[in-house]
């Protein structure tokens, strides 16, 4: 045993080298002597406020001139969002999610593509997968 990090059996750890510790605040050393990394530019999280955007058009425009099955609807193609705006969900899955029968939420769908907040990019087959929609915002446009 000749490396000096190892500690024979029985032996006393020797007392810990203090010296200058730099300040703490919350937790973290100070970051007075290192700066912080800059962030890359175009990565300022456009994509998380572009759903709140979505979201907050959503409960300022249109919830009050829709039911709750078409609430409900679109918050589940919500919840299935990606970055891009797009949800991929069966109507089969619609249906479990919220609640209600196959029948209305087809029928929330019409009308929501109608009322201009989805788009159906793709529809869904059974050999062909799940529909992909596209959520806009309440003015029309994409999130």
């Amino acid at each position: 045993m000749t490396d000096p990090r190892i500690i024979p059996p029985g032996e006393v750890l020797p007392p810990m080298d203090l010296g200058e510790r730099p300040a703490r605040r919350n937790g973290r050393a100070s970051t007075e002597a290192e700066p912080k990394p800059k962030r890359k530019p175009g990565r300022g999280g456009g994509a998380v406020r572009r759903r709140f955007a979505l979201l907050n058009g959503f409960v300022d425009c249109d919830l009050v001139r829709l039911g709750p099955v078409d609430v409900a609807v679109w918050l589940v193609l919500y919840r299935h969002g990606q970055r891009d705006g797009t949800a991929i969900a069966a109507v089969s899955d619609l249906e479990r999610r919220t609640g209600y029968r196959q029948a209305a939420v087809r029928r929330a769908l019409w009308r929501l593509r109608n009322c201009g907040l989805i788009d159906r990019v793709k529809r869904g087959t059974l050999a062909g997968g799940p529909s992909v929609y596209h959520l806009l915002m309440p003015s029309g446009g994409t999130p």
